[in-house]
């Protein structure tokens, strides 16, 4: 008899089928740890045009991988990208869209817990037109706080200038205040142990 190899949307339907509590069973689609870990150690991930070191990731799974910020706007914002490099977000097949945001939602609780947060903004800019700088889909996951902008909607504002600073320190190669490797390896480091 053949066994049908359940992809992460169908292993998804199937189980939220028969757990009807259970929106998003993260143990059932998701990677285990060392699974994770073993899978980026082994590989190489693109940003785009941009080679990503492997110290800066910190999860990932086999359609989508979670990364540290060059510049984050708050402590905890991070990116999380589909492993194919796919520039605008209805490009990316049912099961990428899933996995991606399945993976966005298992980051954010627990950065959100790890940073003492009481919420989450996650926000994706689609298009050149819409801020994304960056010709890959990629979610930003942030964690906040009450007081962290003085009107909640400027995290908004936020975002499109350093997304528009970022652009101009990959595009120009001018001295950056980018965060160095060392620092974003580290946190990666910490984030890695969440998982």
């Amino acid at each position: 008899m053949l066994k049908h190899k359940l992809t992460p949307l169908s292993n998804f339907l199937q189980f939220h089928s028969k757990a009807s509590n259970h929106l998003f069973p993260l143990a059932r689609i998701s990677s285990s740890s060392s699974h994770s870990q073993s899978k980026m150690e082994a590989t190489s991930y693109m940003f785009g045009p941009y080679k990503i070191d492997k110290k800066e990731v910190f999860y990932s799974t086999d359609f989508s991988y979670a990364l540290v910020n060059l510049r984050p706007l708050l402590p905890g914002h991070v990116l999380v990208c589909p492993r194919r490099e796919v520039q605008r977000f209805a490009e990316l097949t049912t099961d990428e869209t899933s996995d991606l945001w399945i993976t966005a939602q298992k980051v954010g609780k627990q950065l959100e817990s790890y940073h003492k947060a009481s919420s989450l903004t996650f926000t994706i800019q689609d298009g050149p037109q819409a801020g994304q700088t960056v010709p890959h889909v990629h979610i930003h996951i942030i964690p906040r706080k009450s007081g962290d902008f003085e009107k909640n909607d400027e995290i908004y504002d936020a975002l499109d200038v350093k997304e528009k600073e970022m652009k101009q320190s990959l595009d120009l190669d001018k001295e950056r205040k980018d965060r160095s490797i060392e620092e974003m390896a580290d946190e990666a480091d910490e984030y890695r142990k969440l998982f």
